[in-house]
């Protein structure tokens, strides 16, 4: 039986199969900053009675938490004010505060560290990295504010048990190479849409040479796989990291379970010290394969299609194939662990950070800052000419700290570096390990660590590794990108020609993320009107946003066609809120990521899922959504195709129109019975 059925069994105490929607208690819900106050906005509005409301805070109030990270100490009147409205009610309702100073610290750290999350408990945090406590053989996964606002007060969640992939490690990590560099090689080999809405299963002979740091990295970074779960079997690893006195269930890996969707095998002592490339996790490279690219650029310049980001690096490249940069950022919920401070402090011990390098270093909690300090890290790191800033998210989401201006290339050992999201839209970020990160700000230069000669025999090796990792691009896309532009088309057969009725398509590529479709600097502002000015700013596409701007903002006649894993990246509910508040009738993709499909069910906004069909969408075409025939027609063209039909459940939260008015109905029929 897979890790994921394990747990759902554990938890509701029967058996379950793949694919079912269960009403699933939890044992710890918790959301940040603006999280929690969109998910009080929705209970204010939601039509429940004051009572009903106070009832279920009071009997969830020892499995809730508010942890403020990602804007604290904050740097703005309005924020201070939502915090203030945040800790009152916090106070009034009896609910657990992580704020700033003594047990603060970043919600993926101190919940795990404060035992507030154990093995075989359920976990579901209003951020989409929660799924970090899979680490430790928890159920952990990000939900959105309805999520959060509905589970405070009826105590569970609606959750489908999802298929699962199994990855097999076999062999040990080589010197310099740490968990991140194996999640960015492994979210390279399959993609961002490579786990979507699978859980990713960890085990195999080589999984005892893994630290919980090194797990936790990996359980972290499965959302950026498109996976619901990162999980990890409850091993002797585990048991000598919460120590004997710590009593749990045993959560096992069965490798010849054939429930497993996928198997895929990674030796670990094959894995270089590995980066990811602006402007997605999944553009992946190791750090030697990355130094012969720019060294001989222009071997390599015409097939740039197939690792967007590198363009830019090579033309700041030096002739030795090394990119300066202007600033490093080492911590984040991925990398911010004592283990990752001592590793950057062993670097750095004696000497100092280039000149010209900002280097930015904030501990992931209070208690690893503190144990830093006892070691004499802190000293080391500040001496080396570091800043080091107390716990928080810090410039990993691009709101309060670090942010990047125009043309500058970064390093951070956070977990996403998509357009726009850390500051500047033209500014470039490459995701790395604390090793990596260190090195590059001791010495200016993004550079390979370790000797090339553990990985390649000789230049026509690393060549070969070249070769395979385009193909391996290519063939993990498997698309041809969205062609934009309207056409001249003759009429349609049975219309007056391409406006005679449908909503206008405006076509965007594959993988759009959540920072492209409302950037996140604006997840700061409570107001779905003020979103809907925004959505898409960063995707490129001026023709949209020109139409955009002249119709007031409004697409109550167009509609958004993008690609596969439509709405990746962060759980924050502001995006499919923005598109939403637009208008627009629905949202047509190849398929969607998990997170944006789940928050967009919740708030009612209808989605389309069509395949391969999106390919043959173009931008000025006029679709129609025909629900009687159950399928979607591209008026202009005389085609169409058949919509895939949501489950049952599916239907019934939209024949409610969302979670809060499904909610609102089952509190109706419960009160009525009894």
């Amino acid at each position: 039986m897979t890790l994921v059925r394990q747990l759902f069994e554990h938890k509701l105490g029967r058996p379950v199969s793949t694919g079912e929607v269960v009403d699933l208690p939890f044992d710890l819900c918790w959301g940040s900053e603006m999280t929690v106050k969109w998910a009080l906005d929705i209970l204010r509005d939601s039509g429940f009675d004051d009572e009903y409301i106070a009832a279920g805070l009071a009997a969830q109030r020892e499995r809730t938490a508010f942890v403020f990270d990602h804007v604290v100490p904050t740097h703005t009147a309005s924020m201070a004010s939502i915090l203030v409205e945040l800790r009152r009610f916090a106070r009034e309702h009896g609910i657990k505060v992580f704020d700033v100073g003594y047990d603060g610290g970043i919600q993926h750290k101190i919940l795990i560290e404060q035992g507030l999350i154990r093995p075989g408990d359920v976990a579901v945090g209003a951020d989409s990295h929660s799924c970090t406590a899979g680490a430790i053989g928890s159920l952990a996964t990000g939900i959105g504010s309805t999520d959060l606002a509905m589970a405070l007060v009826r105590g569970s969640v609606w959750m489908r048990v999802p298929e699962a992939t199994l990855v097999r490690f076999h062999g040990s990590l080589r010197p310099h190479v740490q968990g991140k560099d194996v999640a960015l090689h492994l979210c390279g080999l399959i993609g961002v849409h490579g786990a979507v809405y699978r859980s990713l299963e960890f085990g195999g002979p080589g999984l005892a040479s893994l630290a919980i740091t090194d797990r936790l990295s990996l359980s972290n970074m499965a959302v950026e796989m498109g996976a619901k779960y990162g999980l990890f079997p409850t091993d002797r690893v585990l048991a000598d990291y919460l120590g004997d006195e710590v009593t749990y269930p045993g959560f096992t890996i069965d490798e010849d379970d054939t429930e497993y969707v996928d198997v895929i095998d990674i030796d670990l002592g094959l894995i270089e010290p590995t980066v990811a490339l602006p402007f997605s996790p999944d553009n992946a490279v190791g750090t030697h394969q990355l130094q012969h690219l720019l060294r001989n650029w222009g071997e390599y310049e015409g097939r740039e299609d197939l690792m967007t980001g590198v363009a830019p690096l090579a033309r700041r490249a030096n002739e030795n194939g090394e990119i300066p940069v202007d600033q490093v950022f080492i911590g984040s919920c991925t990398n911010g662990h004592l283990e990752d401070l001592r590793v950057v402090a062993d670097v750095l011990r004696g000497r100092r950070v280039h000149e010209g390098v900002r280097t930015i270093v904030i501990p992931a909690s209070q208690k690893a800052y503190r144990a830093a300090m006892k070691e004499g890290l802190i000293d080391v790191l500040i001496e080396a000419g570091c800043y080091v800033e107390s716990s928080s998210c810090g410039p990993c989401i691009g709101i309060k700290s670090g942010v990047l201006g125009a043309g500058e290339v970064a390093v951070f050992t956070s977990n996403r570096n998509f357009r726009g999201r850390c500051g500047d839209v033209d500014a470039s970020v490459v995701l790395a390990s604390p090793a990596i990160a260190a090195r590059a700000a001791l010495t200016g230069v993004l550079a390979p660590i370790g000797d090339r000669s553990d990985y390649y025999t000789d230049e026509d090796a690393l060549r070969r590794g070249i070769d395979e990792l385009f193909a391996l691009h290519a063939a993990r896309e498997g698309r041809a990108p969205l062609t934009g532009g309207t056409e001249e088309l003759p009429a349609a057969p049975g219309t007056g020609g391409p406006a005679d009725g449908g909503s206008l398509a405006w076509v965007f590529g594959d993988h759009v993320n959540t920072d492209v479709i409302l950037p996140g600097v604006f997840c700061q502002i409570p107001d779905p009107a003020e979103y809907k000015k925004h959505i898409m700013a960063h995707a490129g596409n001026q023709p949209f946003l020109d139409h955009y701007a002249a119709s007031g903002h409004d697409l109550s006649d167009s509609v958004i066609v993008g690609g596969m894993n439509f709405g990746c990246g962060s759980s924050r509910e502001n995006a499919p809120m923005g598109i939403k508040a637009s208008g627009a009738p629905f949202v047509v993709a190849h398929s969607f990521a998990r997170i944006f499909f789940r928050n967009a069910l919740n708030i009612g906004l209808r989605l389309v899922e069509v395949g391969d069909f999106a390919y043959g969408i173009r931008e000025g075409d006029r679709l129609v959504v025909d629900d009687e025939r159950g399928e979607l027609v591209n008026v202009t063209r005389g085609t169409s195709a058949p919509i895939t039909p949501p489950s049952a459940f599916e239907r019934e939260l939209l024949t409610a129109g969302g979670l809060v008015a499904y909610a609102g109905a089952q509190v109706r029929a419960e009160a009525s019975a009894g």
